[in-house]
């Protein structure tokens, strides 16, 4: 706090004159006369205790030196320090994290932001204000927007996405906005390290708004369920991030149905984990686990996991090239080479590449031929074509040279071919039969090489009835000319078409995919960083300037109520004075 009009300092003379008239007035002495002792005695019940009494006799005095007193404090402009008013333009960063679903007194903590947020801007007149949410891709709601119903609506309008906040990228977008000039940025999060506020050129104002309250947490840190001979086996990691021991109860469901299927009580101790097991639970695609619990963050107390085997593996025949093995690995899975042997004993999880055509009759595992150990090549010439199957939705191979090809399997479709000679077969159930070693072609010289590779992987990796995990707002491709959307109790999302990106649900759950008669099962999961209450204590870091000091704004004092406040003053004084029998 300080003082704008130190000019002003002399007009203390008028309350210093009031108090000296006080001081030499004419005093008068108090006489009793005779008439009036006998009303004196009758009034004795009557008189107000002697404080009172003396407070009646001097009202007057006080509230003049209050009146003036006021006057001369307003007179010399006192005002607040406040940092973040010096810059037209206003930069608001809001966590729209999972954990910002943290209960509070009065809401969670993100209600708790968005009304700090309302209420900053409530005091910015004229000022432009910028609006961005976190995220892996950070979004601009509103650019340098100067309306303020504008602003303050798209507050209001703000939702959780449960995505992790990633706020590194969120502060490096919002200065590369304010570069051009200054400008002051409120960050609405659970926690921010001080130290990671980036240095600059002074330019730029932060306002860290954290959580610096410490909540109990009890949370699934993991769970996972696999099919067995007598049904399935579940187990269930909690962890308890609070300093007290905790009850409560696991709950496992059906996750298509919801029906209850098992349950146990549990008892954890302070900042420990547990793990419970359930045997022996009813045949089901999905089980979800939910902890009954008292806690205030509730959004990481369900988990979800599906019966299915997703193939996360590849085992490359060591026949085949090197460049086979290299487009797996681009493919993000897990590759080994096996001989024939190793790849015969290789278990249901793993997607088989070889050009040993014995493997398609088995059919135990999803198997990607390439090129035949049981015939001859024979040479060919002429333009690559391919029909509209969507392992093509991405991929362009009509570039690609081959010299040789295979003759084709039988039973299998063609879906690209060569002066109408089969190049690309697929069975039924997806497996995928390239009629040419790639050393005879210049197929890896291309880029379309690891992609189709990528999106045969895709077609194999999981079976039929299972998509896979995923996180709140995972972006993904996808191999299908078109694909629809439902939440698990059937409600329509929204459609995916050819070539578009495929984008995972915002909230956790299970949910469906359904392209033409089938269907596939998918979850979104939490991310382990959102399972986890964080605290902080808030803090302003200010501007500087050209000489280092630090610049800050000046928020003026009581410019409106003070005057009506002596003026209010003024009129009791005058109240006083009639009263006392003071000539108007």
């Amino acid at each position: 706090m300080g003082i704008a009009n130190w000019m002003n300092g002399w007009t203390a003379i008028f309350p210093l004159a009031v108090l000296l008239y006080y001081f030499f007035r004419k005093r008068y002495e108090i006489q009793t006369i005779s008439s009036t002792l006998f009303w004196e005695q009758s009034m004795q019940e009557t008189k107000v205790s002697p404080y009172l009494k003396n407070l009646q006799r001097n009202a007057l005095f006080y509230l003049q030196m209050l009146a003036l007193l006021l006057f001369v404090f307003l007179l010399l402009g006192p005002f607040i320090d406040q940092e973040e008013v010096m810059s037209d333009h206003v930069i608001l960063i809001a966590d729209t994290s999972a954990s910002m679903l943290v209960e509070k007194k009065d809401g969670t903590l993100f209600s708790e932001h968005q009304e700090r947020m309302k209420k900053l801007v409530d005091g910015r007149v004229d000022q432009a204000v910028t609006l961005i949410t976190t995220g892996k891709e950070p979004t601009v709601i509103l650019r340098e927007e100067t309306d303020p119903q504008k602003v303050l609506d798209a507050i209001g309008s703000l939702t959780v996405n449960y995505e992790h906040e990633f706020m590194d990228r969120s502060i490096e977008f919002a200065q590369s906005i304010a570069a051009s000039s200054s400008a002051d940025i409120h960050v609405y999060t659970d926690s921010f390290d001080r130290a990671a506020v980036p240095e600059g050129d002074g330019k730029i104002g932060w306002t860290i708004n954290s959580n610096p309250d410490m909540k109990m947490n009890v949370s699934i840190d993991k769970f996972g369920a696999v099919q067995s001979e007598d049904g399935i086996e579940a187990i269930v990691k909690i962890s308890n991030q609070s300093e007290e021991m905790k009850q409560g109860e696991i709950h496992i469901k059906d996750g298509l149905t919801g029906v209850l299927i098992a349950k146990e009580i549990f008892e954890i101790e302070a900042l420990s984990d547990l793990l419970e097991s359930f045997k022996d639970l009813p045949n089901s695609k999905a089980v979800h686990a939910e902890l009954v619990v008292e806690d205030s963050y509730k959004a990481d107390n369900s988990a979800y996991a599906l019966l299915g085997n997703e193939k996360n593996e590849a085992i490359i025949d060591g026949n085949l090239h090197e460049l086979v093995k290299k487009a797996f690995e681009a493919a993000q899975l897990e590759v080994t080479i096996g001989s024939v042997n190793e790849m015969s004993q290789a278990q249901e999880i793993s997607i088989i590449v070889t050009n040993d055509v014995s493997f398609l009759e088995k059919g135990t595992n999803p198997i990607i031929l390439i090129g035949r150990n049981d015939s001859t090549a024979e040479p060919v010439s002429g333009v690559v074509e391919s029909t509209t199957d969507p392992l093509f939705s991405i991929v362009d191979i009509s570039n690609v040279y081959v010299s040789e090809l295979y003759p084709p399997v039988e039973g299998l479709t063609t879906i690209a071919s060569i002066d109408e000679k089969p190049f690309i077969q697929k069975s039924s159930r997806g497996d995928v039969v390239i009629l040419a070693d790639i050393e005879k072609t210049d197929w890896p010289l291309h880029p379309s090489f690891p992609l189709f590779i990528w999106s045969s992987a895709e077609l194999l990796r999981t079976e039929a009835n299972v998509a896979g995990s995923f996180t709140p707002n995972q972006r993904k491709s996808i191999v299908s000319s078109e694909i629809e959307l439902f939440t698990n109790e059937d409600e329509y999302v929204t459609t995916f078409t050819e070539g578009s990106s495929f984008r995972a649900p915002e909230k956790p759950g299970i949910y469906k995919l359904r392209e033409g008669e089938n269907e596939k099962l998918f979850t979104v999961q939490l991310e382990d960083d959102e399972k986890e209450v964080l605290t902080n204590t808030s803090f302003t870091i200010t501007k500087t300037n050209s000489d280092g000091s630090a610049e800050t704004g000046k928020k003026f004092i009581a410019v409106v109520f003070l005057p009506l406040f002596i003026l209010m003053i003024m009129l009791i004084e005058w109240e006083v004075q009639r009263r006392r029998g003071y000539p108007n």
